[in-house]
């Protein structure tokens, strides 16, 4: 805001310091010197005029002097050094417009010091008018309006007294409150001390009425109707600067200038408004109005020496206001030219005061009305264009809040809309920027909006930035929405837990529904800026056919991909195995998938490779439980050591992945060296390996409890003989046999019971899944288990 504020004030200080100086005619009702002297003897020229008029032969004969004029016009500004005979002319040169400017500039100066030295005169001659100020008339006028200032400003002051909680009330609302509700409650007190106005100013006309037995008089309505307006002003001030209240205020003013500007800026609207509402009025009917123009002459040269005073003041504070940012090591653009301001705002609003005041030297009714209207504009555009980009820099700077109940529903939500937004409301306030600061150029008329666009940027071009704008807004809109509805539904946590195959799905769609979006929005906003899009589209359709040459194996990906997304092949978290590489599924796009090995090992693999998937994760799956005994043991004795194990495992902590009972199927193969007996089990996909592991050492510890050799290959170790045929004796430590060929372990207690105990007390799923709950893929031997490793 200080930005916007010191670049419009400059703007204004410069353009209507030259306007003023040097284009004074464009005012309404201010008459430059030659027009002023000149007009004594309007009336007879209009006389002769209109006889001229009504005559056709003198009327014919004036239309060709004017033609003939018109004809020598150029000949005669020749003749000037404009062009030489037999010459050509200078003009549009480089030298000649240097002249031109030259000249015009000198004009320009002549004329502001004509200016100035006709101000000078024409206040000397209204000051002159202060000795016709007959002050016991005035005084006899004014006191009927004592009686009626005490009742107002007594009621006034009482107004005050029950304001007072009602403002504390609503300050410290607003310290809890965001911008926009602040912005409601500052609005709210604004009101609040407007009908404190009226109600003092109708408390006035009643007094007036009832002490002096009807209709207010005349300068009593003066009073109280200059009263209303200038304490309406002074509510405005009030509400820019909230000098009272801080919590309430928007603006960047600390507590000592607020209070500090608040006063002054009163006083001084106190003074002109007065003088020129009440005071000079009452001059006149009591005196003369060369006594009220004067009345009012020294109210605005008091005016203008308090203005004056508080620049000079406060230009150290206000150029190291300006300097802060510099000095903070800020190297923009903006804080050098800040810096400069700051050097220099003093004697620009030196002369802008000086400038209003020659302004109403020389046309006090509609000049001064004029001015005093485009200041009001331009306060009230700065003022206005200020709140708004302040709230639009703290929105930008602490981001948009997300409830606390949506972030938890869609976490990126709130990433996602501070990624966006932001950036709209930064464009939004540069384009504030810019209609202040049209809104005050066209105050001052040096800028129209409706002949300056339609030069300089036509309704077109207008109307196209603002479609296009449109359409970007409505395109993040839309995508914020469907990618915020495709979160929310992937979240578990919330609604109906989405299964692998929703999840993939909807990956897909917000990966295709991205590029679409983002090509769409890219046409028409190019469409809607002007840019013929067609050509565009031919010129892709021609890419993309070369493309689709050169990219074959791209192409095959493509389809590959979406066949196997049809056929539901696969979903990001299952277990599968491409090209033999077998890993859980992490990445799956369009055109390849990313498998994610038992070592961590991240492969990706594309779909134009992939001749088959296996999946180990499709609705359920089997362990096969192959045990190899020797071949002296009683397969019956090994089943119903199956069948313990599985109820066993039941018991333990991978129990809950187990679908159905025991399918025992006999003796699957005489081997070598042991007899296979094979079993089979429904578990939920993806655990059968756990289920496996868990299986097998339950297996090992009952072979051992029973006696139940688990075979394994033997070596026989051959001693040597003689030629004799004896062999050395072989020494061997004596041990305690319980049974020929087979030794005791002792191992501690070894029931079942223990060892369930020790199972539950584990809490494994025997590499199921990992600490995150996320699906473990299998290895090699785990993939194999059925096969060479006996189960």
């Amino acid at each position: 805001m200080q930005r916007l504020t010191t670049f419009a004030v400059t703007l204004l200080f410069l353009g209507f310091g030259l306007w003023a100086g040097t284009s004074a005619a464009q005012i309404p009702g201010l008459s430059s010197t030659t027009s002023a002297t000149a007009g004594s003897g309007d009336t007879a020229n209009l006389d002769d005029l209109i006889k001229i008029l009504e005559n056709d032969e003198t009327r014919a004969k004036l239309v060709e002097s004017l033609k003939a004029a018109a004809y020598k016009a150029p000949e005669a500004e020749g003749t000037n050094g404009a062009a030489q005979p037999g010459g050509a002319p200078v003009i549009g040169t480089l030298p000649g417009e240097i002249a031109a400017s030259t000249r015009a500039l000198i004009g320009g100066v002549a004329e502001t010091w004509g200016n100035l030295r006709q101000s000078a005169s024409s206040a000397l001659a209204i000051l002159a008018g202060a000795g016709a100020i007959d002050l016991p008339n005035v005084l006899v006028a004014t006191l009927p309006v004592g009686l009626v200032a005490i009742v107002v400003f007594l009621v006034l002051a009482a107004s005050r007294l029950l304001k007072t909680p009602i403002f504390r009330r609503l300050a410290a609302e607003a310290s809890q409150s965001g911008p926009v509700r602040k912005l409601l409650l500052l609005l709210l007190s604004a009101l609040v001390d407007a009908v404190s106005i009226v109600g003092s100013w109708a408390a006035g006309y009643v007094a007036a009425t009832i002490f002096f037995g009807g209709r207010p008089g005349l300068n009593q309505a003066l009073f109280l109707n200059g009263f209303l307006l200038i304490e309406m002003i002074k509510v405005a001030l009030g509400t820019f600067v909230a000098p009272t209240y801080p919590k309430l205020r928007l603006t960047p003013f600390s507590d000592r200038q607020a209070s500090y500007w608040y006063f002054w800026i009163s006083r001084l609207i106190s003074i002109l408004g007065y003088t020129f509402l009440f005071v000079a009025p009452i001059v006149q009917q009591s005196s003369s109005v060369a006594a009220a123009d004067a009345t009012r002459l020294i109210g605005v040269v008091l005016s203008l020496f308090l203005a004056v005073g508080l620049i000079l003041k406060n230009r150290g504070i206000v150029r190291e206001r300006l300097k802060r940012a510099k000095h903070h090591g800020d190297k923009s653009f903006g804080a050098r030219f800040n810096a400069f301001i700051g050097q220099v705002w003093w004697i620009l609003a030196i002369g802008f005061v000086l400038a209003l005041f020659v302004v109403w030297l020389q046309s006090p009714d509609s000049g001064l009305s004029f001015v005093v209207t485009a200041t009001l504009k331009s306060i009230g555009a700065m003022a206005l264009g200020g709140l708004i980009v302040s709230i639009l820099s703290r929105i930008i700077a602490k981001g948009i809040p997300i409830p606390q109940g949506w972030r938890e529903r869609i976490p990126l939500l709130e990433r996602r809309v501070n990624a966006f937004i932001p950036k709209m409301l930064t464009v939004v306030r540069v384009v504030v920027v810019l209609i202040v600061l049209g809104v005050i150029l066209e105050s001052w008329h040096l800028f129209s909006f409706r002949f300056g666009l339609g030069g300089l940027l036509s309704q077109r071009v207008m109307g196209s930035l603002i479609g296009a704008g449109v359409i970007l807004a409505i395109g993040v809109a839309f995508y914020i929405g469907v990618s915020s509805w495709i979160e929310y539904r992937m979240n578990p946590n919330f609604g109906s837990v989405p299964t692998a195959r929703e999840r993939t799905l909807l990956s897909l769609f917000r990966n295709a529904f991205t590029i679409t979006m983002v090509v769409i929005v890219s046409m028409l906003v190019l469409s809607q800026i002007g840019i013929d899009i067609a050509p565009l589209l031919a010129g892709a359709g021609v890419v993309g056919l070369a493309i689709g040459f050169g990219a074959q194996k791209f192409v095959q990906d493509i389809i590959t991909g979406a066949f196997i997304q049809i056929q539901n092949a696969m979903n990001e978290g299952d277990i599968v195995e491409l090209n033999g590489v077998s890993g859980v599924v992490e990445q799956l796009t369009v055109r390849s998938v990313g498998l994610r090995t038992v070592d961590g090992t991240w492969y990706l693999i594309p779909f134009s490779s992939v001749d088959q998937v296996a999946n180990y994760s499709k609705d359920f799956a089997y362990y096969v439980a192959d045990i190899g005994v020797a071949y002296r043991e009683n397969v019956e004795d090994v089943k119903q050591m199956m069948h313990d194990a599985f109820e066993e495992l039941k018991e333990s902590s991978v129990g809950a992945n187990l679908i159905s009972d025991l399918d025992m199927w006999g003796v699957q193969e005489l081997g070598d060296s042991a007899v296979v007996v094979r079993a089979r089990v429904m578990t939920k996909p993806s655990t059968q390996w756990g289920v496996g592991r868990a299986y097998r050492e339950i297996v090992k510890r009952l072979a051992d409890e029973r006696g139940i050799e688990i075979p394994f290959p033997h070596m026989t170790v051959w001693f040597g003989e003689d030629r004799a045929g004896k062999a050395p004796p072989v020494r061997i430590a004596a041990e305690e046999m319980v049974a020929p060929g087979r030794r005791q372990i002792d191992a501690g207690p070894r029931s079942s019971d223990a060892g369930r105990a020790t199972q539950e007390t584990s809490g494994s799923d025997y590499g199921s899944t990992d600490a995150a709950g996320h699906p473990i893929p299998p290895s090699d031997s785990d993939i194999d288990s059925a096969g060479g490793d006996r189960g």
